[in-house]
């Protein structure tokens, strides 16, 4: 895999969504290929598959909604941070939820960020600056650990 090349998972179920947060990681630059996952289980299974094939690359990053339909996006972390393989994946909560429970189980699970979707598209366009910094920061913290950043 090319080594400046980002491989992002994103589970959400708004097609809408899904081409805004396209196009925020595009217009910041980032070289990305972005795995699409519609619900829950999907992302789980996702977790699982590579949980059980150690060939497979890790991605850098998951963007993950909370409300997604068949498990939630809470399910989703907890899952990941159980993983002995993704446990430290980094995760970005992406969701039009502004609650303090929501935020506070984010925090619960080591979510890595939280972005709350805005209504404006030049603020859902920071996303993009958002995640590359994100990408960047857990790149140079695996190579400090030891860790190849590609894992």
């Amino acid at each position: 895999m090319n080594g400046n090349l980002f491989r992002i998972v994103l589970v959400e179920d708004a097609e809408s969504d899904v081409f805004l947060v396209r196009k925020a990681l595009g217009q910041c630059g980032l070289e990305f290929e972005l795995e699409v996952f519609d619900d829950g289980e999907k992302g789980v299974h996702f977790i699982e598959t590579l949980e059980r094939d150690t060939s497979q690359h890790h991605p850098h990053l998951m963007l993950l909604d909370l409300n997604l339909p068949k498990k939630s996006g809470g399910q989703i972390l907890e899952r990941v941070r159980s993983s002995p393989s993704c446990g430290t994946l980094a995760v970005i909560i992406l969701t039009s939820s502004d609650s303090d429970r929501d935020k506070a189980m984010a925090a619960q699970w080591r979510a890595t960020g939280y972005f709350r979707k805005p209504s404006q598209l030049d603020e859902f366009m920071k996303l993009g600056p958002y995640v590359r910094d994100v990408l960047m920061r857990h790149r140079q913290g695996e190579t400090k650990n030891g860790a190849h950043p590609n894992s």
